[in-house]
């Protein structure tokens, strides 16, 4: 039985990696911190490895009885703006989402891996300028990266296809945004949701988004490591949906009111100004509306025909994931009703 090595295996994807492979009768290992939270790995059978993405020895060490790694280990956040952002945070994340990506991509190539399937960001795509659905063609513009997110991911997928060309076998998954189980921060999109189930949500920025059971980017991983081609990106996504049409569907799914009020963009960003400088600079605490994550309120569709195709990935009805997200936050303690 192939043994396969998680990185990021207790975040929101990972936790749906594991079981994926677990379902494709793979050996897991996953990679976590000693501090991490492992409540979404509760009761699995797979075996642990206990380091850091930036500790390149402790990676080393985990890898050496895998055939495979899926590298889902980043840093997921949206920073305030440069000139209040910590800039510790800053470095973490592009020494964990780039360089050490970089050095974990060396280590495996040292070691054998027969593939790595590297977790990319539909922010690493770039959109048509004559707004036609994005697909895997196009790389994006500085000017479609708002923040740093945005960046190191893009850096990130770039030194998993140069890795591809140094002998690597390598293939990447670009995720859209992702709903589902196991999101435990929760991440920027299930707060969207547990917002909108907890009443927090009067109204909206609108936008439009691609939405994907969480099951279905988690699966594509999995499928990646038989069917993914050498050096080739798969949009792991489903369905385009303007972000309006996001919340009527949590909103039916639920049984609930549907927000009426969409802020102009110019009234949002103003607010994620006073927010992050109220967290910043009087409350010293991280802000619940980055200006960041507002910029990337954008026209933002794709194409995952190829990742269907090829990968042979599922395509679940993104109705059936916002019901078994909302059910995990209500079960979760995150929300009072389902």
């Amino acid at each position: 039985m192939s043994k396969v090595l998680i990185t990021g295996a207790n975040g929101f994807i990972g936790a749906n990696i594991v079981r994926a492979a677990l379902e494709k009768k793979y050996q897991v290992k996953a990679f976590v911190r000693k501090t991490s939270d492992l409540q979404s790995l509760k009761g699995l059978s797979i075996d642990f490895a206990y380091g850091d993405l930036r500790d390149t020895e402790s990676v080393r060490k985990a890898m050496a009885d895998c055939d495979y790694i899926i590298h889902a280990g980043a840093i997921y956040l949206f920073l305030p703006m440069w000139f209040w952002a910590d800039p510790n945070k800053i470095k973490a994340m592009y020494e964990v989402n780039v360089w050490a990506t970089d050095r974990i991509l060396k280590v495996a190539k040292e070691q054998g891996i027969k593939k790595v399937v590297f977790t990319s960001s539909e922010s690493a795509i770039g959109m048509p300028k004559n707004g036609s659905i994005g697909d895997e063609k196009l790389f994006p513009t500085k000017e479609e990266m708002p923040g740093h997110y945005k960046r190191s991911k893009y850096l990130g997928e770039l030194i998993a296809l140069k890795w591809d060309k140094k002998g690597l076998p390598t293939c990447t998954i670009l995720p859209t945004t992702p709903v589902g189980p196991y999101d435990i921060k929760p991440t920027p999109t299930g707060r969207i949701i547990m917002d909108f189930m907890n009443g927090k949500m009067p109204g909206f920025v609108d936008s439009h988004m691609n939405i994907v059971s969480v099951k279905d980017v988690a699966m594509a991983h999995v499928l990646a490591i038989e069917n993914g081609k050498r050096g080739e990106r798969y949009i792991a996504g489903n369905k385009n949906l303007a972000f309006r049409d996001v919340l009527r569907l949590i909103a039916d799914v639920a049984g609930k009111k549907t927000p009426s009020f969409s802020f102009p963009i110019i009234l949002a960003k103003a607010f994620a100004f006073f927010d992050e400088f109220i967290s910043c600079k009087i409350k010293h605490t991280d802000p619940k509306t980055p200006i960041e994550s507002v910029a990337a309120a954008k026209y933002r569709v794709f194409d995952s025909t190829k990742a269907w195709k090829e990968l042979k990935m599922p395509k679940t009805n993104v109705r059936i994931a916002i019901r078994e997200q909302i059910d995990w936050f209500y079960e979760n303690g995150y929300t009072k009703s389902k």
